[in-house]
């Protein structure tokens, strides 16, 4: 039987500006439009065909121009998505302004979409989901279809909070969570803790196996119920870091699918970073 990773979790479309010089804010600034196929649950589904693994992603696609382009981007990189959800609705759109060195200002999300993402289609994803060697559950789509993957699911599961604003609901699951990756600012958020590795030792009490906080350019933190620890990259690259953290993601996925420890889990994807950054 061919082996494969699950991804449960949200596609759109980033259209990212980013000015020449310094952001003049309440002002038309000159410099460039990128519009790119997006998503957290689609970068990582992404990052693992790149990585050498089959993925089966498990979304919503509406009926515009954008869901074609996600469409056709996915079946291009060899991700499958047999399983995904057609809806009437527009495509979900990430809008953001970064500055002259690639760090975004602001942005806004609209992945209303995802509520498509509901028990009922979670349901008919499941035999599929519970076949696979790893699912990675991204926060995006409702709290209780989330819920209801983690109780019924047969594997391990790794998840990802998304954003401050969505993180809260990975609280419920964690007991039912082989592994987490928020960053350090959705850890503190799930937490009150400050400190990474007090992040990750609270994660851990909370109930998930392991615990893994993406720190940015200072490394990444892991801990069990046994081990807590941090590492730094090897190197830090200038530029833009996104699409960092789905790099690492994927890279997790596969070590905890092989078994690996949490601190060689956390070297792998940590090599998976050191890749993805030398292409940015």
């Amino acid at each position: 039987m061919m082996s494969y990773i699950s991804v449960f979790g949200g596609a759109n479309v980033d259209i990212i500006g980013v000015p020449e010089k310094n952001v003049r804010m309440r002002d038309s600034n000159v410099g460039r439009v990128i519009v790119r196929p997006g998503g957290v649950g689609r970068n990582i589904a992404e990052q693992l065909v790149k990585n050498g693994k089959k993925c089966r992603f498990f979304s919503v696609f509406g009926s515009d121009y954008f869901s074609a382009f996600l469409k056709d981007s996915c079946m291009q990189k060899g991700i499958d998505i047999s399983g995904a959800l057609s809806a009437e609705e527009n495509s979900g759109i990430y809008l953001c302004i970064h500055d002259e060195t690639g760090d975004m200002v602001a942005a806004v999300n609209d992945m209303d979409l995802m509520q498509k993402m509901n028990i009922e289609y979670a349901e008919s994803c499941l035999p599929a989901i519970n076949r696979s060697e790893i699912c990675i559950l991204d926060a995006n789509p409702p709290a209780e279809t989330i819920l209801f993957i983690a109780e019924h699911s047969k594997i391990p599961l790794l998840m990802d909070p998304v954003s401050c604003a969505k993180a809260n609901r990975a609280l419920p699951v964690l007991p039912y969570l082989t592994a987490i990756k928020p960053n350090i600012y959705e850890a503190r958020m799930m937490t009150g803790c400050h400190d990474a590795k007090e992040c990750a030792r609270k994660l851990i009490d909370k109930g998930v196996r392991n615990a893994f906080v993406s720190l940015g350019i200072e490394g990444l933190c892991f801990a069990d119920h046994d081990t807590c620890g941090i590492i730094a990259p090897e190197h830090v690259y200038p530029g833009p870091s996104n699409g960092a953290g789905d790099a690492l993601c994927a890279g997790l996925a596969i070590a905890l699918a092989n078994g690996y420890n949490v601190k060689k889990c956390a070297e792998y994807g940590m090599s998976l970073v050191s890749e993805y950054m030398k292409t940015v």
